[in-house]
């Protein structure tokens, strides 16, 4: 998605997935806002995982072992930490 601000991404309690400069296909996550970004010299690539509070909970060059991080840790509708 060309001119994504992340600041557009966040707002509001909810988990959120950018997968910065890359293409590859996604888990589906139950209550995860997915959001793709264009590479850039700023956030380079990679998935992330972002709690509702903001942190990164999870983060990778891809997604290979993400669904394991959010089995354990269950992300979804409406759920907080």
């Amino acid at each position: 998605m060309e001119g994504v601000r992340l600041f557009d991404v966040f707002p509001g309690a909810h988990w959120t997935l950018p997968a910065v400069g890359t293409e590859e296909q996604l888990p589906p996550l139950p209550g995860v806002r997915t959001v793709r970004i264009a590479s850039s010299d700023r956030y380079g690539t990679g998935v992330f995982l972002v709690r509702p509070d903001g942190y990164v909970g999870w983060a990778g060059t891809g997604a290979r072992d993400l669904p394991r991080y959010a089995h354990r840790v269950g992300p979804t509708v409406g759920q907080g930490l």
